[in-house]
């Protein structure tokens, strides 16, 4: 697994001094971009928000590809993370690592599908399809879920794009802000984040950065995952509990990833999520703090 915080400033650097010539392509491709945007992908963990942790790479960001503009990452390794946002319950999962990048800016991971542009001064904007596998009450296998929330019923699944836009401060951190909206089971809600890279030391072979994103939630998202209805309560025992959209949380993150050849490397990554405001409130919530950990050893070509 390539590291989050360190590549979006390596490409940044590298886009300024051709970005010229790419810009244009990248503008020509741009309306041919959504007939790409034709398959998902479920993400290594499906709990959130795993997927914006630094636990898997984020591909909706820029990347160091190789010379020829394309590369191909495929790795595995084991993870630790919460059954489900507010758990005290945690479970062991395969950690698996899947990511291409291509010079037209379309890429594929684990977390998706989409098209990313460089712009000028640093900038970007991108758009990906995704898919989430929402929350069981009997959960099986790697469902995200808890046999502690039987008679809250099922969260379905849900495919839903997510919107990122973001910049580069030099070479000291990558700001940006993302939104991920449902196009299918459109009541669960929206997300949105605003989150702050920053690569703390990089050498020949090594590379540790950290990171930190505040989480905020639609009122509906904030009531499908964190509130209690007055059937659920009947059928559950929980109390009802309507939370009201806004802060649901923050993280914060750190990975290192060591390169012992050109192709092959190995990444350990942690982070530490705190659910705030009325999110903690909520009677599902066993935990207001979350922890993730995870670990894999991946090719790259």
């Amino acid at each position: 697994m390539k590291s989050r915080l360190a590549s979006p400033l390596r490409r940044l650097r590298a886009h300024r001094s051709h970005r010229g010539n790419r810009h244009l392509h990248h503008l020509a491709v741009a309306g041919a971009a959504g007939v790409l945007f034709a398959g998902v992908a479920s993400p290594t963990f499906a709990v959130e928000p795993a997927r914006y942790s630094g636990i898997q790479p984020d591909p909706s960001l820029p990347t160091n590809a190789a010379e020829s503009g394309y590369e191909f990452t495929l790795g595995g390794g084991v993870g630790v993370s919460p059954r489900y946002m507010g758990s005290d319950e945690y479970r062991a999962t395969p950690a698996l690592n899947l990511a291409l990048q291509t010079p037209i800016g379309v890429f594929i991971g684990l977390s998706g599908i989409g098209y990313r542009l460089s712009l000028p001064a640093g900038f970007f904007v991108s758009a990906s399809l995704s898919y989430d596998g929402g929350r069981k009450d009997d959960p099986k296998g790697l469902d995200s879920g808890s046999k502690k929330l039987r008679g809250m019923g099922n969260i379905k699944g849900s495919v839903f794009t997510t919107l990122q836009a973001g910049y580069a401060i030099g070479d000291l951190a990558v700001v940006s802000v993302a939104t991920d909206i449902p196009l299918t089971n459109r009541d669960r809600g929206n997300i949105y984040r605003f989150a702050v890279d920053s690569v703390l030391y990089k050498s020949a072979a090594d590379s540790v950065g950290i990171g930190a994103t505040a989480h905020f939630a639609s009122g509906k998202y904030a009531q499908t995952y964190f509130g209690v209805t007055a059937n659920q309560s009947l059928n559950s025992g929980f109390g009802q509990y309507a939370p009201g959209g806004g802060l649901y949380g923050v993280s914060l993150t750190a990975n290192w990833t060591h390169k012992f050849t050109k192709h092959w490397s190995t990444t350990v990554a942690g982070g530490v999520m705190r659910y705030t405001g009325n999110a903690a409130k909520s009677p599902i919530v066993f935990n207001k703090t979350n922890y993730q950990a995870a670990a894999t050893l991946d090719y790259t070509f």
